[in-house]
């Protein structure tokens, strides 16, 4: 429940042979259970089919959001080849090589933007240049300007060529908040 609806809820559930239940039980003994209050509210809005509703609605704002990202990159990063399904809430940008990801690390933070290379996670030179952009927890309304953004700190002349291949992970979020590896659109 905390990707679909709220971190905040602490709620959730778990289907598991009767064997386990006891040992699931003694996991964590001290873990507080959620307010009773709250299981009931959740329990409701699953029961009524609201819990469905809001997750097909989801599920077509962020079809529409990816495919509104990909159109922007298409325009705005014609060098760029996006790659992923379309299930989750990310995307890959593969870039050329010889992308410098650092230099565009540095000139995306002066551009008010903050980026992660993923060889910061990786073994390095494992694959091509690539930026992995979630779009989750942005506006539709602001992929058009952080991907300008995003395409001027690609094209910056303070990047040179790079010392190895890198990926970056980009995570756009307007509250600052960067989940993991991500950019981050500062306001």
């Amino acid at each position: 429940m905390s990707k679909t609806l709220s971190s905040a809820l602490g709620l959730g559930w778990l289907v598991a042979p009767v064997a386990m239940t006891p040992v699931l039980r003694e996991a964590n003994l001290v873990a507080a259970a959620p307010p009773v209050l709250d299981q009931l509210a959740l329990a409701t809005f699953i029961d009524r089919g609201w819990y469905d509703a809001h997750l097909r609605a989801a599920r077509r704002r962020f079809r529409s959001r990816r495919d509104l990202l990909v159109r922007t990159l298409g325009a705005k990063v014609p060098e760029g080849r996006v790659a992923g399904t379309a299930a989750g809430l990310h995307i890959l940008l593969h870039l050329p090589d010889g992308t410098d990801t650092r230099g565009a690390v540095q000139a995306a933070a002066t551009a008010g933007l903050r980026l992660a290379d993923l060889d910061d996670y990786r073994a390095p030179g494992s694959a091509e240049p690539a930026l992995v952009l979630g779009y989750g927890n942005i506006s539709d309304t602001e992929i058009p300007p952080a991907v300008a953004l995003l395409r001027e700190a690609l094209r910056s002349p303070t990047t040179s060529p790079p010392t190895r291949t890198a990926q970056l992970s980009l995570r756009i979020d307007d509250t600052g908040f960067m989940a993991g590896i991500g950019l981050s659109q500062v306001l």
